[in-house]
């Protein structure tokens, strides 16, 4: 427990410092956090043991920062580069399934194509929220959310949980823990409402902001056993060892899959703080 509070602690400055520094930096860190979670699952998949696949996941890792683009820029040249980055992508698949046909089989393929593409989407959201207006500020509340979910969930399933919610795929979640997380997230969403409100003299859109607490604490458990799911097929505890107490990236962000892009898109339907 000290471990992961101590690794918690450090993350999040880390993290903070990182959201703080100007946009391209931050940038850059989105793409290498995709580039090691790719490389996570190919590790877990054993993917990475087969070079061609291996180093075709780099698309995947060009296909997130060509998306944030996509999502900073509407013109139509951005749309047609991703597109295109993409079609390589399936051709490169092609090519190494048609001339080495022996050692790559389509479903190491699939693996391949699919971990690096849906990691690439899914965090290449968090691009266009940086720079967003108040962007600093709603990226926070993205994290509150589905961090104050996952500690809410792991409290109050310690001291409560009876009724396990994916025995196989997650065995320590529980459906007590599970309502314990939208409490948690929704008290973690108020107190950042509050601090905005009243030390920084931010509006805060509060009904919007607590429908963005409870969608992270719906999200955030989804996406963890959905990623579980992918270590118990392969039979480890861990995607890595980078964090201390936690594991790997993915183990620690798994939860932000999914809740990125639902804030981000909640975020172009309601202007969320300022």
């Amino acid at each position: 427990m000290k471990t992961r509070l101590i690794t918690s602690f450090v993350g999040a400055a880390v993290f903070f410092l990182v959201l703080l520094t100007p946009p391209i930096v931050f940038q850059l860190a989105v793409i290498i956090v995709t580039g090691i979670a790719t490389y996570e699952i190919y590790s877990v998949t054993g993917i990475a043991k087969k070079l061609p696949l291996a180093l075709s996941g780099s698309f995947g890792i060009a296909f997130c920062a060509l998306l944030g683009c996509m999502h900073l820029n509407d013109r139509l040249i951005t749309y047609d580069v991703c597109l295109l980055c993409l079609s390589v992508y399936i051709a490169v698949m092609f090519a190494l399934m048609v001339f080495d046909h022996k050692n790559v089989k389509l479903a190491d393929a699939s693996v391949a194509f699919f971990v690096s593409v849906f990691v690439a989407v899914l965090f290449s959201y968090l691009i266009p929220l940086r720079e967003a207006e108040m962007g600093i500020y709603i990226i926070i509340s993205l994290f509150v959310g589905t961090w104050c979910a996952d500690s809410g969930a792991y409290f109050i399933g310690i001291r409560f949980g009876k009724h396990k919610m994916a025995p196989v795929l997650s065995p320590k979640k529980s459906w007590e823990g599970f309502f314990g997380g939208i409490l948690g997230s929704i008290v973690g969403m108020l107190i950042y409402v509050a601090v905005l409100t009243f030390a920084l003299h931010i509006e805060c859109n509060i009904p919007a902001l607590i429908f963005v607490a409870v969608g992270c604490a719906i999200l955030g458990p989804v996406s963890d056993i959905a990623t579980s799911a992918i270590k118990r097929e392969y039979g480890v505890k861990d995607y890595g060892t980078l964090f201390p107490g936690h594991g790997g990236i993915l183990d620690r962000f798994d939860s932000v899959l999914l809740t990125t892009p639902f804030v981000y898109f909640v975020s172009r339907v309601f202007e969320l703080i300022g």
